[in-house]
Parts: C-alpha cells; sequence; structure tokens
C-alpha cells in the first residue's frame, strides 16, 4: 500500500478529486466536499483556527478500516462503508 500522509487530504474541486493539505481544505477549499486519502470516507478538518494550530483529519463516520486512524484500525485496510466517488 502506498504511503498516505497524514497531513493531507482529498478536495472535489470542478467535480474531480484531489490531493490538498489540511491548511488548504480548511482555507482555500472550505466549502468543497473533503474525504480521507486512505479509505475515502467523508471527513472534517478538526483544529484550532490560528496560523500555530495543528490540524488533523476527522471521519464524520468511523469505521476500522482506516490506516490513518490507530485508534481504531483493525490492520486490514477498507473502504469506508459510505465512500465519497
Amino acid at each position: 500500500m502506498p504511503t498516505i500522509s497524514q497531513q493531507a487530504c482529498e478536495v472535489k474541486v470542478d467535480g474531480a478529486w484531489q490531493a490538498a493539505t489540511f491548511a488548504e481544505a480548511r482555507s482555500r477549499y472550505m466549502m468543497a466536499q473533503k474525504r480521507c486519502p486512505a479509505c475515502q470516507g467523508q471527513i472534517i478538518i478538526a483544529g484550532i483556527y490560528s496560523g500555530a494550530g495543528s490540524l488533523k483529519l476527522q471521519h464524520r463516520r468511523s469505521h476500522t478500516g482506516c490506516p490513518l486512524k490507530p485508534e481504531t484500525y483493525t490492520g486490514t485496510p477498507t473502504p469506508h462503508p459510505q465512500a465519497l466517488i
């Protein structure tokens, strides 16, 4: 499995998914749909709004097949049951 950045997500721009950093997703693509690059589940970017704060990916609905969420990951990567296509 290719390495996936834990500081990036995918945003839907003009009907196509493209990679974006969390900072870009929060500022430039605020209203765009966002998905996890590993399981393709819908996400939000959580964190402090100031420039010094840290940002993190949060699934809208958690599932056990996403390797980017080690606290719930069971060891077998699977697509999110409500994956955004």
